[in-house]
């Protein structure tokens, strides 16, 4: 993931249940593959993706993409026929409300709640709301003002 994205993962609702914050050990059940044992994502999945974000280039035969890895895009990792992972990644420079919107759309028809990755905040929350989350992010704020933001991220990522 870049500086200038910020990354939620779709978690299956019936793994979350009703927590606000998503533990380590839960963060590791999800990117372990756990998370979405009983899961299934609809049979229609690629071509609902595709009125969000275009095909992308795969780079890996267990991966599908769409959009860009350098922008916005939406990844979906497979082991054996079955999701191991599903993970949004948003451009805070562009923050394209439509996208916002539809990928809180998308995680609730797939029976999914977004995840912040960083601080595994759970967002059970309106468009608007989640534009404010990303834009108070510090992806964000480092991307505004770099000489403030960057050496609070590498203090953050040393402590």
């Amino acid at each position: 993931m870049a500086l200038w994205q910020v990354s939620f993962l779709l978690v299956p609702s019936s793994f979350l249940g009703k927590v606000e914050t998503l533990s380590q050990e839960a963060l590791y059940r999800c990117d372990s593959g756990e998370a979405y044992a009983d899961f299934e994502l609809p049979s229609d999945y690629a071509e609902q993706v595709r009125q969000l974000l275009p095909e992308g280039r795969i780079w890996h035969p267990k991966q599908q993409i769409w959009g860009s890895e350098s922008s916005d895009d939406l990844q979906i990792w497979l082991e054996a026929g079955r999701v191991v992972s599903i993970e949004a990644r948003v451009d805070v420079g562009k923050l394209d409300s439509k996208l916002l919107r539809s990928l809180l759309n998308l995680a609730e028809c797939w029976l999914c709640v977004l995840v912040e990755r960083r601080y595994r905040t759970v967002c059970r929350m309106n468009p608007i709301q989640l534009r404010m989350l990303i834009a108070g992010h510090p992806h964000s704020r480092a991307m505004k003002e770099p000489d403030v933001w960057l050496s609070e991220l590498a203090h953050e990522t040393r402590s």
